[in-house]
């Protein structure tokens, strides 16, 4: 029943390997490189920095003057022939001229949306190394288990020229030798399985720096590396930076500036013109001036202060809830954090060398012959267990500080 799982394993696998894309090549790739990597070509950067750019170009435009109209034309122009020369020939310009602050209101909405549109680029920053950190724990473990693997097939390889040994000797009945060729067996299943999860999370890891296309051929670092494990207290400290806060402290403030715009807004323009006409009966010349100004009789813009101030509110409200929110997770992440360290250390100090106490003493007792292979392979097989166990400690380790990490500022 399990060789269907496993044979689609291996065809992905497989697939991988072979695919006619994957060309770029890297080996012993590090996490500081894969995050470096992600920094320069994944789109979902190259997509906030562009919003960047945007928002630069918005807060550029944003505060000018409305461009003046020319305004050209001619009256009373005659239709026949014996019409009366009151022809008159009018030239000039119009000069729409905003009122209640509306050109300062709206260049600082602009820039404070430029604000908005950079924190954002943090928050996606910030969130894009967090997941390329966890890919990369994802693939070094799985890298470490199929070592482990290449070990315990070594090992069952060992035991059954042992098993062979021994019954060619007449040491043993041929059953021994047929549990231990099994072992091997199983033993390469579970190799070949580990190779293809391998190759799996090596292409996740790709996809999160940004680049399908891209063949990691292996990795280099150590789930057991050190680091120093921060207080709460300093985790706490560093979440008014946080760029999740930051973002929708900033959108708040856009919010607030977008409300008072809307407010100015209605406010109608005044409209100048300065006019010259030109009279072609007496040859004579006069100059106009006159103001245009709209009268709010059925659109006064108030449905729109009304929307942007109560998105002024929910902006507000959301940078509360986000403050909440980080701190909530931030504590949940440290809690993590402890609870897998413990666990990792704990097969490091204890676990880890009963299990291996264990298997030598049955080890022993094989080799003076006081117990048989089928007594031996459960204490063979727990030990196995155990090392797959400590190594998905150490990556739940490697996970939860990335987790943590994110809240605490990057160097």
């Amino acid at each position: 029943m399990r060789i269907f799982p496993l044979l689609i394993l291996l065809l992905s696998g497989v697939w991988l390997l072979a695919d006619p894309a994957c060309t770029n090549q890297l080996d012993a790739l590090t996490l500081k490189q894969a995050q470096e990597l992600a920094e320069r070509q994944h789109p979902q950067l190259a997509e906030a920095r562009a919003r960047v750019e945007a928002a630069a170009g918005t807060a550029l435009q944003a505060g000018a003057l409305p461009n003046p109209s020319l305004v050209v034309g001619a009256q009373q122009l005659p239709l026949d022939r014996d019409g009366s020369n009151q022809r008159e020939y009018v030239a000039g310009v119009s000069q729409p001229i905003p009122l209640g602050g509306r050109l300062s209101r709206a260049r600082d909405a602009a820039l404070f949306e430029q604000e908005v549109a950079a924190r954002g680029l943090d928050v996606t920053r910030r969130e894009l190394r967090k997941r390329v950190h966890n890919a990369f724990a994802t693939a070094l473990y799985q890298e470490k288990a199929c070592d482990t693997q290449h070990e315990l097939l070594s090992s069952a390889q060992a035991w059954s020229k042992v098993a062979r040994s021994r019954v060619d000797a007449g040491d043993v009945t041929p059953d021994e030798l047929s549990r231990a060729e099994v072992d091997v067996a199983r033993a390469k299943l579970e190799l070949q399985r580990a190779e293809v999860l391998r190759e799996q999370a090596l292409h996740a890891l790709a996809g999160s720096i940004g680049d399908p296309t891209l063949r990691v051929a292996s990795l280099h670092g150590e789930l057991t590396t050190a680091f120093d494990i921060p207080a709460l207290s300093e985790v706490a400290s560093n979440l008014v930076a946080h760029p999740e806060l930051l973002h929708a402290r900033a959108d708040a403030q856009a919010s607030e500036l977008r409300a008072e715009l809307a407010r100015a807004e209605r406010i109608p323009d005044v409209n100048v013109e300065v006019l010259y006409h030109r009279l072609e009966a007496t040859k004579e010349n006069t100059l106009d001036v006159g103001l245009s100004i709209p009268l709010p009789l059925f659109s006064s813009n108030r449905g729109n202060e009304q929307r942007a101030r109560a998105g002024a509110e929910a902006a507000t409200a959301r940078a509360r809830r986000t403050a909440d929110e980080l701190e909530l997770r931030a504590n949940e992440a440290y809690a993590r954090l402890t609870t897998t360290l413990a666990e990792a250390e704990a097969f490091e100090s204890d676990i880890l060398p009963r299990a291996a106490s264990v298997l030598r003493v049955a080890n022993a007792r094989y080799g003076a012959g006081d117990i048989n292979f089928a007594e031996v392979l459960p204490e063979r097989r727990a030990w196995a267990e155990t090392q797959m166990r400590h190594l998905e400690a150490m990556r739940n380790v490697m996970q939860a500080w990335a987790e943590v990490a994110s809240y605490l500022k990057e160097p």
